[in-house]
């Protein structure tokens, strides 16, 4: 008996570290920030720039713009006003949206949300039916194909008198994006185009790939952009 309470006394203090051992073993160890991590940070903190020096200010100066639309002699300068600054802040709103969801949307949600956002009145139909599930996609590829949705669904909203617009994307050895419009269309042969059609297409060429704009006045928009 007294052997054996003399071990026991011997091994009181080995058992008591083994048991410690295994509970610091046990904790998660700290992982090591990573690139991706720290481009998270980066995106929140643009983010808050962007909602917080940015939007604030412009709702104050729309504010201050909408309330002059009842002066008949400034009346036509605050529309403009107006106007301008309401497409920044949509612009601002889709910025926003772009770098608080871009982790925790695939690329397909991420699409279909941008152009739900920008078509206002407009009944959007959405097809990504031929986008395999899972399939891996350049952080540039996303952005353009996103902006370019975007741009394109804004501009049939607001500029088209369109009432419904189609987006279908799809991916085989390529990403091919089209956006067709049922709006009262333009002379695509237009060489003064707007901002948001020059954009679009430098976003295409950018990566290597391609934008075509097809209308005809008094007919619908087709935008097709393809991206490697």
């Amino acid at each position: 008996m007294q052997t054996r309470e003399h071990h026991g006394r011997r091994d009181a203090p080995v058992t008591s570290f083994l048991a410690q051992s295994l509970r610091t073993r046990k904790r998660p160890l700290a992982r090591p920030p990573t690139q991706q991590d720290a481009l998270a940070d980066e995106r929140r903190r643009v983010a808050s720039e962007v909602h917080d020096l940015i939007m604030q200010e412009l709702s104050l100066a729309l504010g201050n713009a909408r309330a002059l639309l009842d002066n008949p002699s400034a009346a036509p300068q605050a529309r403009v006003v107006v106007s301008a600054g309401e497409r920044a802040l949509d612009g601002a709103r889709s910025v926003l949206e772009g770098l608080t969801d871009h982790h925790h949307r695939t690329l397909v949600d991420a699409v279909r949300a941008s152009v739900h956002a920008a078509a206002r009145h407009l009944h959007v139909t959405f097809d990504a039916r031929q986008v395999p599930t899972g399939v891996d996609v350049e952080e540039s590829t996303r952005a353009a194909l996103i902006h370019i949705g975007r741009e394109a669904v804004t501009n049939a909203a607001k500029h088209s008198d369109a009432q419904s617009v189609e987006v279908v994307l799809t991916y085989g050895k390529s990403w091919h994006l089209k956006i067709r419009d049922d709006g009262h269309g333009f002379d695509a042969r237009d060489r003064h185009r707007g901002f948001g059609l020059t954009s679009m297409a430098e976003h295409a060429t950018a990566l290597g790939g391609s934008l075509e704009v097809r209308s005809l006045a008094g007919e619908g928009t087709t935008v097709e952009a393809i991206l490697p």
